[in-house]
């Protein structure tokens, strides 16, 4: 069975001290009586934009440009682990497409 975060809802590891979200200590909540076997669901589903991460990748290979500009949108988004590591990698592909297109053009 999966624990969470009491504060913000990520899933945690087994016997972990800390969140790995939002970095609080996890020893006061354990200490605390009455809270041993409390199973947290996460409060909210994490917002993944899967729709902005699909056109960041199409744009990427199609026009950089767009591309870039989706993935620092993603790479900004703070409610999503998973949208800032996809814009990181639309943004390497862009700025690779968009080198390679230069050298081909010349």
């Amino acid at each position: 069975m999966s624990k969470f975060c009491p504060y913000c809802g990520e899933e945690l590891i087994d016997n972990a001290k800390f969140c790995k979200s939002c970095g609080k200590s996890l020893e006061d909540f354990k200490s605390s009586p009455g809270t041993q076997n409390i199973q947290y669901p996460p409060s909210a589903v994490e917002n993944d934009h899967t729709f902005a991460t699909v056109l960041g990748y199409i744009f990427a290979i199609l026009i950089p440009l767009f591309g870039i500009i989706i993935s620092v949108y993603l790479l900004t988004r703070n409610d999503s682990q998973k949208a800032a590591r996809h814009g990181k990698y639309i943004l390497i592909l862009s700025i690779f497409i968009w080198i390679i297109s230069f050298l081909l053009i010349r």
